[in-house]
């Protein structure tokens, strides 16, 4: 299948079909609209439980994008009290976890909110960033200088919010960042649940297909990934589940038939997780 990724008006033509990375079989993709007028190819490994774009769009295009939604003026990127807030709520999940400040590593830092939560919830923190838009807003918005690549130390603690599924190696960089966490340290990641209940109501209309979104885990794909990346440990925390709104019971009966279908499929398939949208994990060193 032909592609090409169109982003702030230049052409990125897609070159790179790949396999499954946890298996090496080869899966049909098949294209899936995404939002910002742009389009997914996403195939499916059934036995690793695992969805992936292919092909996948070029660094370039990847580099490009991710400029172009940081450098744009929406609620992305944008400062506000809610993205503070949710900030904050990560880190008291990382202190449930890790109660005792120390070193910390947030890769993929983005605007540098979670870093400079971190800092100001007395942890010596640092970020990691490629996109010169984000580390740009970063100083801007947090007073938070960002690095473009990993420091030549260890942490305790090393965090990735939302950014797994952005990698186009997520093994070899889980391999890195297991090998810059103290003995007993521990990876925090948030990241889109494949299986769960929004997908299947959504279908192709799923929030989570984004162009840079290579990679679409469940518990047990992300958990294989881990594992081989050496971390000897793997759960997912308790939190974030979600169900239909009873409100549209009575003023979207149809929407609400639908939702509940799929809630209770989800739950039935993938017991424990299925009523998750954005799953948090966390793996040990």
């Amino acid at each position: 299948m032909s592609m090409v990724d169109v982003i702030d008006g230049a052409s990125y033509p897609r070159l790179d079909p790949i396999a499954c990375p946890l298996c090496g079989q080869v899966n049909r993709p098949r294209p899936i609209g995404a939002r910002f007028g742009m389009l997914t190819s996403v195939a499916e490994c059934a036995p690793c439980r695992l969805a992936y774009q292919t092909p996948r769009p070029s660094e370039d295009a990847s580099r490009a994008y991710m400029n172009w939604r940081w450098s744009s003026g929406d609620r992305y990127v944008t400062d506000s009290e809610s993205k503070r807030s949710a900030a904050r709520e990560k880190l008291d999940h990382v202190q449930s976890v890790r109660p005792a400040p120390g070193r910390l590593l947030d890769f993929g830092a983005g605007s540098g909110v979670f870093v400079r939560a971190s800092l100001d919830g007395g942890w010596d923190a640092v970020g990691v960033e490629q996109s010169e838009s984000a580390i740009a807003r970063a100083k801007e918005y947090y007073g938070v200088s960002l690095h473009e690549r990993i420091p030549d130390e260890c942490f305790d603690v090393i965090t990735m919010w939302d950014v797994v599924e952005h990698l186009r190696d997520p093994i070899a960089v889980l391999r890195q960042l297991h090998d810059r966490l103290t003995r007993g340290g521990v990876l925090f990641m948030e990241t889109g649940n494949y299986e769960n209940w929004r997908r299947l109501m959504e279908g192709d209309r799923w929030g989570l297909y984004l162009l840079d979104h290579h990679f679409y885990f469940t518990p047990h794909s992300l958990e294989t990934a881990t594992t081989r990346a050496g971390f000897g440990s793997f759960r997912v925390l308790d939190v974030d589940h979600s169900a239909p709104s009873l409100r549209r019971v009575l003023t979207r009966p149809r929407w609400a038939l639908r939702a509940w279908r799929a809630y209770f499929g989800a739950r039935k398939m993938w017991p424990g997780h299925g009523d998750i949208n954005v799953m948090l994990v966390v793996a040990q060193a």
